[in-house]
């Protein structure tokens, strides 16, 4: 997108950053190199792809890590948005994902109020869980709520780069 000139070189600057471990940046080194070759093999000129160094590349990645959204999309028709999104996670009907700049400033809940829907064309749309009072933040889940503590906390430690500290994990201790 940034070759063609449809986004610019820091659009995903406003996002946060994951905090990375030594052994992903040397994953993401290797990425890079792997990228850098392929686009030398298809003769993309050195104009082109000026932006592209490692620490732009790592820097982007690590944002896109945190703040991805898994997109699944479920065929057929359902009465709701909530049916739609459990039959998308229980047919394992995942598409790819995508990084929606608004939704990744929702923050995480284990207890979430809201959840965000996929619809066919992969546009986002954030379903209210339960009544949500006037100011009350709006909280996602970032991962399978039905998971234990540990399991969660892991997940969220190993995957977003915090520990969680909701209601719902402050009661579990």
């Amino acid at each position: 997108m940034i070759i063609s000139g449809v986004a610019s070189i820091d659009s995903l600057d406003i996002l946060q950053p994951a905090s990375l471990t030594p052994e992903m940046i040397s994953e993401l080194e290797e990425g890079f190199a792997l990228l850098r070759n392929a686009f030398t093999k298809t003769l993309v000129s050195d104009e082109d792809i000026a932006f592209l160094s490692k620490e732009w590349y790592i820097n982007v990645l690590a944002r896109i890590r945190i703040n991805a959204f898994r997109v699944e999309l479920a065929g057929g028709l359902y009465d709701d948005l909530l049916s739609s999104a459990v039959a998308s996670v229980e047919a394992e009907a995942a598409v790819g994902n995508a990084v929606y700049i608004l939704p990744s400033f929702y923050n995480h809940d284990c207890d979430p109020n809201a959840h965000i829907i996929w619809i066919d064309n992969a546009d986002a749309k954030l379903k209210a869980l339960r009544n949500v009072e006037e100011g009350e933040e709006l909280r996602i889940c970032y991962i399978d709520a039905s998971l234990d503590l540990d399991a969660r906390q892991e997940l969220l430690l190993q995957g977003f780069g915090f520990h969680c500290n909701c209601d719902r994990c402050l009661q579990s201790y």
